[in-house]
């Protein structure tokens, strides 16, 4: 699912049930993992059975789903936390790379704002591997590949390949062969790509590129130039590491080209309560943020306040555990975009600004 998706990730009715834990990567540390997903566990089913509003039946549905969902999940290989979402009928689990506070939550609607940040913070991908016997396409997650094996992948090309000698001409029927093959390519990866649009990186031969670039419609995020169409996910990643890590960095630059001409327009916010405002009002076009900050803080009469000034007691307020996390999701539900750059890159903006929409 896409930032945009999770952003608006709604149950099928009540109780939306939340379940998020923070994990461990690595021994010792992670072999009290299952111990605190039991006891969350139980603490799910305990606030569910206590419910009036619950019926018993819905009740036991809904924890039947999470607690089905939660044992599937291998512990020994996660990642830095964990969320499961489910609701009557259906069921939503994220292996996040981004701790999280531990906490049940049973509600109208799913606790997903630390799922959206998680996800705005990654770096997806597809990576094509190009090759006649076959072309196979990867989804890409930071260092995480899996294969896709739908739409017609992988692709394998029937009859003679393309010739490796370039003094020799195929024929035209040959030609057309190559090219409805590369089309068909094209075509099977557009259908996924609109689904979830992310940029594509090539691996190939230097003879295939030309066929697919002339079918493809967008630039390519990047090249490996090789045959490759045997290589595992491990191998992939490796190949492209240094090619993701530039486009990331040029990402970046061109987030900050685009605040610097929002602040030239004054169509800009910058620190963390302004951009707090502006994005509950829906006005957020594109935030930028530092990728190591966090912050909690208190929201009291519709303001965002630090979080060492809590609210008089006569009237209290709402204590955000990351109002960070909170402005990312309240921008990605506004589909507006949502990029992270380096630290120190908006130190004279308070770690975060965001470009308004008016």
């Amino acid at each position: 699912m896409t930032v945009k998706d999770l952003a608006t990730l709604t149950p099928s009715g009540y109780p939306a049930v939340s379940l998020l834990m923070p994990t461990h990567r690595t021994a010792p540390a992670n072999q009290q993992d299952p111990i605190r997903l039991r006891n969350l566990l139980a603490e799910a089913r305990r606030r569910l059975d206590s419910d009036e509003t619950v019926p018993r039946e819905v009740a036991s549905q809904v924890y039947d789903e999470i607690a089905t969902a939660a044992e599937r999940v291998d512990l020994r290989h996660a990642g830095d936390g964990l969320a499961v979402f489910a609701s009557p009928g259906q069921v939503h689990v994220r292996v996040l790379d981004s701790p999280v506070q531990e906490r049940v939550v049973i509600a109208d609607t799913f606790e997903v704002r630390d799922v959206v940040a998680d996800a705005a913070r990654r770096h997806r991908y597809w990576a094509l591997v190009l090759s006649e016997q076959p072309t196979r396409l990867w989804s890409g997650d930071g260092p995480e590949l899996v294969e896709v094996t739908t739409h017609g992948f992988p692709f394998t090309h029937e009859g003679m390949g393309l010739p490796r000698d370039y003094g020799q001409e195929p024929s035209k029927h040959e030609m057309e062969r190559h090219r409805q093959f590369f089309r068909d390519i094209a075509g099977a990866l557009a259908e996924i790509d609109r689904l979830d649009t992310r940029p594509l990186f090539v691996l190939g031969v230097d003879r295939y590129l030309p066929y697919f670039a002339a079918e493809w419609p967008r630039p390519f995020a990047g090249t490996v130039l090789g045959n490759y169409d045997h290589a595992g996910a491990h191998e992939v990643y490796e190949l492209l590491a240094p090619r993701l890590a530039a486009y990331t960095a040029m990402e970046q630059v061109a987030a900050l080209e685009s605040l610097d001409a929002a602040r030239g327009a004054n169509r800009f916010a910058a620190g963390l309560a302004e951009c707090w405002s502006l994005a509950h009002q829906g006005r957020g076009a594109h935030l930028l943020v530092e990728e190591g900050y966090h912050s909690p803080a208190w929201v009291h009469d519709d303001h965002l306040h630090p979080p060492d000034q809590e609210p008089h007691q006569d009237a209290p307020g709402v204590l955000l555990d990351d109002a960070v996390d909170d402005i990312v999701e309240s921008v990605a539900r506004q589909s507006g975009e949502v990029t992270f750059v380096g630290d120190d890159s908006l130190a004279s903006d308070g770690r975060i600004a965001l470009i308004v929409r008016y």
